[in-house]
């Protein structure tokens, strides 16, 4: 633990060094009143063009002309993109500013630079045998770290008081976003993704998230010579290590027949979890929409018991 903490110590000092390249414009749509939509691209720092959607609350700029406005990170999941505006305004609709990215290669708009095309699948095993910054999902942390360098940045923002949305791939990221940024004050995840690699890859599930493990051994990793290589690279990324350094509320969603990301992987996130936190566990929900859920992450926002 202490080489992940050192890691990603040495990760956040580079951030610090990076002076974001970036345009915000107005989408062709955005003619409201208390409401604007905005198309943001950056320049990441490997020179891959990322985007990400921004949603400004007007209205809340009007009603409390003298006080920053918070900003709700909203995280998608594997694979896809930041998806729909509607369903970021609901988010705004709650007294938040929504930033949402596109992760690299994943269907929208953002991509990676190097060598890896846009793909459904695989992004879980880009770069596991080589060194763990040529991995994806490691960029994908580098880009948040900017992506939120920039928000804060911005007039009447709340810099201090940060919230997280996602599930699922977005679940792990926004507990991995959350334990790198002091400022994060609620963490909200689904059922989240990337974690306990060494016993997703050894259980060998092949209708989970996790099986892409199961393709790159059958045809990379054939005798398991690889094996110790990219579970180290892996140790780096893997949401169960950053759980450990969460300082935030976090409010966290477990379905019981969870087969994509089993349910025991989750329960070791949850457990991970040293701050304030609390657990709604799903009876009979699989991996998918739990309305109730959301009903609780409205309360949670709010602040309602």
């Amino acid at each position: 633990m202490e080489n992940f903490q050192k890691f990603w110590t040495e990760k956040l000092k580079l951030i610090k060094t990076i002076q974001p390249q970036y345009t915000l414009k107005k989408t062709p749509f955005s003619k409201f009143e208390n409401i604007e939509f905005y198309d943001l691209t950056f320049t990441s720092y490997d020179n891959s063009n990322i985007y990400a959607k921004y949603i400004k609350n007007m209205q809340y700029r009007k009603l409390y002309p003298n006080k920053d406005i918070s900003v709700l990170f909203y995280f998608h999941g594997y694979p896809a993109s930041s998806r729909n505006w509607l369903e970021k305004s609901t988010f705004a609709s709650l007294g938040y500013d929504v930033v949402a990215i596109d992760f690299r290669n994943q269907g929208g708009k953002s991509k990676d630079s190097g060598n890896s095309a846009p793909s459904v699948f695989g992004h879980l095993t880009v770069g596991l045998d080589e060194n763990i910054e040529n991995m994806i999902f490691y960029k994908n942390i580098l880009d948040t770290l900017i992506l939120s360098k920039i928000v804060n940045s911005f007039d009447e923002v709340d810099s201090k008081n940060i919230v997280t949305y996602g599930a699922s791939q977005g679940g792990a990221y926004s507990i991995i976003f959350s334990a790198l940024n002091k400022n994060v004050t609620k963490c909200i995840s689904l059922y989240p993704f990337l974690a306990d690699f060494q016993n997703n890859y050894e259980k060998d599930n092949r209708n989970n998230a996790y099986s892409e493990f199961t393709h790159h051994a059958r045809w990379f990793n054939t005798r398991g010579q690889n094996t110790d290589t990219f579970l180290n690279n892996l140790y780096y990324i893997d949401t169960l290590n950053f759980a450990k350094l969460l300082k935030c509320k976090v409010l966290f969603g477990i379905p019981n027949l969870d087969e994509d990301c089993p349910k025991e992987t989750q329960e070791k996130i949850y457990d991970s979890i040293k701050s304030q936190k609390k657990l709604y566990l799903y009876k009979k929900y699989y991996h998918e929409n739990i309305p109730n859920f959301n009903d609780e992450i409205v309360k949670f926002l709010l602040e309602v018991e």
